[in-house]
């Protein structure tokens, strides 16, 4: 199936951002040290982020990685030391519209800017990854 042929039965590119759940997904790779630190700072922007209409938002940290034959875990190709946790966050919006609509209130939101300076401090040591998601089907 391609994005223009989804099983949501949207017809195309446009449809499927506006019409579907759009994610905003981050990669975390932390030093355990600072585990409390960016549970903190994330609970702080969480509260912000839905003030402003975000759906939801959920973090999940890498626990032990069963690999299958033929496939790579994510602390081999992230080269993660044992000092090291693995983070993944997938922040939930109605679509993409909305997404944009948040992100550009939060860039004015005063409560926000200090925020960005301690997520910087907790995370300086590898760059976050980040991407944005359209949810494709649901089964």
């Amino acid at each position: 199936m391609t994005m223009t042929q989804s099983s949501t039965g949207l017809n195309n590119e446009k449809d499927i951002e506006e019409n579907s759940t759009y994610s905003h997904i981050f990669v975390y790779r932390i030093p355990k040290r600072n585990h409390k630190a960016l549970l903190n700072v994330q609970e702080k922007l969480r509260t912000i982020y839905k003030r402003h209409g975000m759906l939801g938002s959920r973090i999940y940290q890498l626990g032990k990685s069963n690999v299958f034959e033929g496939f790579s875990g994510f602390d081999k190709e992230l080269g993660t030391t044992k000092e090291e946790e693995i983070w993944i966050e997938v922040d939930s919006y109605q679509n993409a519209s909305e997404f944009a609509r948040i992100v550009a209130e939060i860039g004015n939101d005063a409560e926000a800017g200090p925020l960005w300076g301690e997520l910087a401090q907790v995370t300086t040591e590898h760059p976050i990854i980040m991407g944005e998601f359209v949810q494709l089907t649901e089964v």
